[in-house]
């Protein structure tokens, strides 16, 4: 069981990575999770994982340490007590999601923008389709 949770925690952090479409970018680095980023030359994207207890900063545009990362990327959260699985971040209107592990708080992930976390379904999705606290949804 533990093993097919980390694989399915790596396989989202992975597509979400994928996300960034360098195509229709400037050169430059660009967010794809707090412990990726994407770096666009020519169209092309590499991405660089960041090192471990490291995550992306905006401001620098590389890995740094979580102290010097605004949030949601430079906040942890508590997850004792609370069973496996993925939590709205409510507290950041829901825009970013983290993930909990025998009690151990794996990291923070980013919904892409004008979307929220939605707990039913363990995805990103519209507001008007996630029911309150984080939607709009009655």
């Amino acid at each position: 069981m533990k093993t097919i949770f980390l694989c399915a925690v790596l396989v989202a952090t992975f597509a979400t990575s994928l996300a960034v479409n360098c195509t229709t970018l400037p050169d430059g680095s660009y967010e794809a999770g707090c412990r990726s980023f994407a770096v666009c030359k020519g169209g092309v994207g590499l991405i660089v994982d960041c090192e471990p207890k490291k995550v992306f900063n905006n401001n620098t545009g590389l890995c740094d340490d979580v102290a010097n990362v605004s949030p949601p990327c430079g906040l942890a959260r508590t997850c004792t007590g609370k069973p496996n699985g993925k939590y709205a971040d409510v507290d950041l209107h829901c825009s970013s999601y983290y993930t909990c592990y025998e009690e151990k708080f794996l990291g923070h992930n980013i919904c892409p923008a004008g979307l929220v976390f939605d707990e039913g379904l363990v995805t990103c999705n519209w507001r008007e389709a996630v029911p309150p606290p984080c939607g709009t949804k009655h």
